[in-house]
C-alpha cells in the first residue's frame, strides 16, 4: 500500500496490531506508550464478558466457559473435540465464538480469517484444503475482501443464534 500512496507522517498508523484489524477506543487512535510503540487500549476479560452477554443474550458465566483472554486475544477454552462431530463443525464453531466475541467484546467490526485459522490451527481443527468453503457456508455471517484480507463480519441471525450454540458447546442444546 505504501508503494501507492505516498507517506506521510499524519497518514501512516505505526501499530503493531495485525494489519487492517480495526482497533478499539473512543477515536480509534491508538494509546501511545513511554516506548513509543502505539497499541490497541485492551479491554478487561469481566468487560469483554458483560459485553458480549449483553449484545447476544448469552449468558455470561457460560461465556466464561468457553472463552478467554490471553494477552488480549480471546481464546477458546474448550477442547477442539468438543466443539462439533467433525473438522467442519469445530471450525465453524471456532469461527463463530471469536467473530463474536471480538466483534462485541472487543468491538472489532469484523474478524480476519487468519486469526480464526491461527486458533483452528491451535486447537487441532483445522482442515487446510477446506477451510474457506467451510467458514463460507457458516449461516448468519458474511465473509468480505480476498486472499489474505478476507475478514468474517456476523449478520443479525448469528448472534441471535449464538446463545443456543454456547448451550449447545457445553452440552445443553
Amino acid at each position: 500500500m505504501r508503494l501507492l500512496a505516498p507517506e506521510s507522517p499524519a497518514t501512516v498508523p505505526t501499530h503493531r496490531s495485525a494489519p487492517g484489524r480495526p482497533r478499539r477506543g473512543d477515536s480509534g487512535d491508538a494509546t501511545n506508550d513511554s516506548t513509543g510503540d502505539d497499541r490497541r487500549v485492551p479491554a478487561g476479560e469481566d468487560e469483554v464478558y458483560n459485553r458480549v452477554a449483553e449484545h447476544t443474550g448469552a449468558d455470561r458465566t457460560r461465556l466464561e466457559q468457553i472463552v478467554h483472554l490471553d494477552d488480549d486475544e480471546p481464546r477458546v477454552s474448550l477442547p477442539g473435540l468438543r466443539l462439533g462431530r467433525n473438522n467442519a463443525e469445530r471450525m465453524r464453531a471456532v469461527a463463530q465464538i471469536l467473530t463474536i466475541v471480538r466483534g462485541f467484546g472487543l468491538e472489532e467490526t469484523d474478524t480476519s480469517l487468519e486469526v480464526i485459522r491461527s486458533e483452528c490451527t491451535r486447537l487441532k481443527v483445522y482442515d487446510s484444503a477446506n477451510f474457506s468453503s467451510h467458514i463460507a457456508k457458516l449461516s448468519g455471517y458474511v465473509v468480505s475482501g480476498s486472499g489474505q484480507n478476507r475478514r468474517l463480519r456476523v449478520k443479525s441471525t448469528g448472534i441471535h443464534a449464538f446463545p443456543a450454540l454456547v448451550d449447545s458447546l457445553l452440552g445443553e442444546a
